[in-house]
This record gives structure tokens, C-alpha cells and sequence, in this order.
């Protein structure tokens, strides 16, 4: 009987281990911030991310909060130049990970997770790092922890002991005063001789044309700036709308429509762009083995391309990639649950022997779809714009 009833709870417990979803199981929505992220709400426990593989520090709050239903978790990161984001893939698994391992009943079946970046190149940084964590919004009242009130009575005593000596430092601002009344006349005595005046003026200039250097100086800021001109490079060059595109958010009548994030028609108008928009030299095909890079869009709710990054082993093929991305038009936004979303395509291109060209191998998009949401067109989701 004893081992009957170790196997039935043993069973039983498997539904509930099930319901943890894991990190590859999860699906993503991303966003970016210039500024410090503000929550959305009110009602949300915070938890300070970590990476690493040793879980998050509990907090009274969040263990208060077990048992509520989660709308929404948010991750906010800060990436303050172009190397960070070859690491955000790893970063931010660790970071979930983590909040799996310590809080698993955060992860509910109708909760939606996003991916919420600080991109800033110049700024506060340590502001920036002071928002950074979990924000896990909730759908009731997020108690708050208040001070046991026994530790406010015992300051007052205190307090009036240490007014009694106030008047003690009164006694070295008079002292400072007979310093300051000292040091006055010594001033006015070497004011007559006009060989020391000349000297406070010629200061004087010589600062004003410092702050003018410094001025002219500063005005170029190509540091901070290369980083955003690569970022805005895409909006500048890249066709930002097509016909009948709407730059806010689109809601279609279907509430459980979907779309995954594609280019044109699909996979083939995605690699025909690529071989008619990277030509490559005879040299080039020879090296082929070596002509591979990987682009990563990300998306806006309309399709626009917001930001594009190229990495790749040969830097003049990644120009060439980054030109060909610049030139693209709009995507067909991502569609969740009927509504537009942001999203995020990961493109990894490889050098094909058969038709000698660079053509897309792999093709990932974030936040992930079902099967069913496969490419369609807007007038197929939201209806005739006529």
C-alpha cells in the first residue's frame, strides 16, 4: 500500500510540473526605449535581474504575490553599445532562467512576456542600470511592505539630545567669518598696483576663448553619434512605409488572427531580394566558404524596420549586407491575437554553391508562432483599406 500510494502522488504531481513552461518554450515580444523605462502600472512586484545560473534573490512582495494571476512580465536591460547586442541572446536567457528557477508560478498560460531594451549609447548609465530587472505586472493589489512602527519611537529621544549642541557649530562659521575679514584686507592692499589687475584681466579673456575652443571642439561628437548613425542609417535609406500602411497599431476583426513577420509574399521574394541585391566579385565566390553574415531587424508595429545590426567574420561582405538591408521596404508586422506587434528577425545568410548567390539559410522570428500563422497579406488579415 505504502509504494501504491508513492506512485499515485508521484503521478499526480506530474500535471503540475508540465504546467512550468521552459525558457525555449516561451515566446518573446521585443521593444526598445531611449529613456528610462516607466512601468505601465501600478499594480507590479519588482525583482532584480541577475545572470548566471544561481535563481533571483525572493523578495516579501513577490512571495505575497504566489498566488495572483500575471498578466504581463517585462525584462528591462540596458545595452549601451553595438557589442552588447551580440550578447543579449545569452544575457537574457540567463536572466529568465533565473526567474524560472526562483518563481515558477510567475509563469501562468495567459501571462505575455517581453524583452524591453534600454538602447542609449550616451546617457546616465547607473540611472539606466537602476530600472533594470523583472516587472511582473498582476491583476490585483501588490501589498506594501511597511516598517514595524516599534522602530519609529526610539529616534525622537535622540533627537533632542543631539539639537542641545547645535549651537556648537556656530562657533566655527564666526571663525571663518574673522578668517574671511582677515583675508579682505590683504585683497584691498594689493589692489593698487595696476601690474595686478592686468593680469585678472588677460585671465579672464584667455578662459573665454578656452570655452570657445572647447565649444568647437565639442561640437563634433563622432563617439556617441557613430553608434546612433548606425541605428538610423536604416530609417533614413530604407523605404519606411508601403501603400496603405498605418504607422499605429492595427486590430483586425478576426481576434484570433495571426501572422508570423515576413518580407513581401514570403520565403521566395525574402531570397530573391538577397541575390538581386548582393553581387558578388569573382574573388568573393572563391572565398564563399567565408562570405556568411547574420542580420538582425527589428521590427515596428507596421512593419518599418527600426534598427538593423550586421555581424559577420569579413567586414567589406557585411557592408555589402548592411547596404542590401538599408534598402528594404516594409515587412508584414508580426499579428498576435489579431493585433500587430513588434518583432524581431534574425537572418543568417550563407554563400549557395548551386545558384552562387547569398541567399537566407535560416530565417527566425521573435516573438515565435504557431505553424498556423503563416504569411499572409494585409487585406487577407484586416480587410480592404478602400
Amino acid at each position: 500500500m505504502k509504494y501504491l500510494l508513492v506512485i499515485i502522488t508521484f503521478i499526480l504531481s506530474l500535471p503540475i510540473v508540465a504546467q512550468t513552461p521552459t525558457f525555449d518554450e516561451l515566446s518573446f515580444e521585443p521593444d526598445s526605449v531611449k529613456a528610462i523605462y516607466k512601468p505601465s502600472s501600478k499594480n507590479y512586484v519588482f525583482l532584480r535581474s541577475k545572470r548566471g545560473n544561481s535563481g533571483l534573490t525572493k523578495t516579501p512582495v513577490a512571495d505575497a504575490m504566489l498566488t495572483a494571476e500575471v498578466t504581463e512580465i517585462v525584462l528591462v536591460f540596458t545595452e549601451n553599445d553595438a557589442a552588447a547586442l551580440a550578447e543579449r541572446e545569452e544575457a537574457n536567457r540567463e536572466r529568465w532562467e533565473n526567474l524560472l528557477m526562483t518563481y515558477p508560478e510567475f509563469f501562468q498560460y495567459s501571462t505575455t512576456y517581453k524583452n524591453l531594451c534600454q538602447c542609449k549609447s550616451s546617457g546616465d548609465g547607473e540611472a539606466l542600470k537602476q530600472a533594470q530587472g523583472f516587472y511582473i505586472y498582476v491583476n490585483a493589489e501588490v501589498p506594501k511592505m511597511e516598517e514595524p512602527k516599534i522602530a519609529e519611537t526610539p529616534p525622537p529621544a535622540p533627537k533632542k539630545a543631539e539639537d542641545a549642541p547645535a549651537p556648537a557649530p556656530k562657533a566655527p562659521k564666526q571663525e571663518e567669518k574673522k578668517i574671511t575679514e582677515v583675508e579682505k584686507p590683504a585683497v584691498k592692499a594689493n589692489e593698487p598696483p595696476a601690474v595686478k589687475e592686468t593680469p585678472a584681466v588677460v585671465e579672464k579673456k584667455e578662459i573665454k576663448k578656452d570655452e570657445v575652443k572647447k565649444e568647437v571642439e565639442n561640437h563634433p561628437v563622432e563617439p556617441a553619434a557613430t553608434e546612433e548613425t548606425a541605428a538610423t542609417e536604416v530609417h533614413k535609406t530604407s523605404p519606411t512605409k508601403r501603400v496603405g500602411t498605418i504607422s499605429k497599431v492595427r486590430k483586425s476583426k478576426d481576434k484570433k488572427a495571426c501572422r508570423t513577420a515576413c518580407y513581401e509574399s514570403g520565403d521566395d521574394d525574402l531570397v530573391n531580394y538577397f541575390k538581386q541585391n548582393i553581387k558578388l566579385s569573382k574573388k568573393q565566390r572563391k572565398k564563399g566558404k567565408h562570405m556568411n553574415a547574420v542580420a538582425k531587424l527589428q521590427l515596428d508595429v507596421d512593419g518599418t524596420i527600426k534598427k538593423a545590426m550586421v555581424t559577420g567574420e569579413n567586414e567589406d561582405f557585411n557592408k555589402m549586407v548592411q547596404e542590401a538591408v538599408n534598402g528594404m521596404s516594409a515587412w508584414n508586422s508580426s499579428v498576435k491575437n489579431g493585433v500587430t506587434v513588434k518583432s524581431e528577425v534574425k537572418i543568417t545568410l550563407k554563400y549557395d554553391k548551386g545558384t552562387k548567390s547569398i541567399i537566407p539559410f535560416e530565417v527566425a522570428v521573435n516573438p515565435r508562432q504557431p505553424p498556423k500563422c503563416k504569411c499572409a497579406s494585409d487585406s487577407e488579415i484586416f480587410g480592404s483599406t478602400d
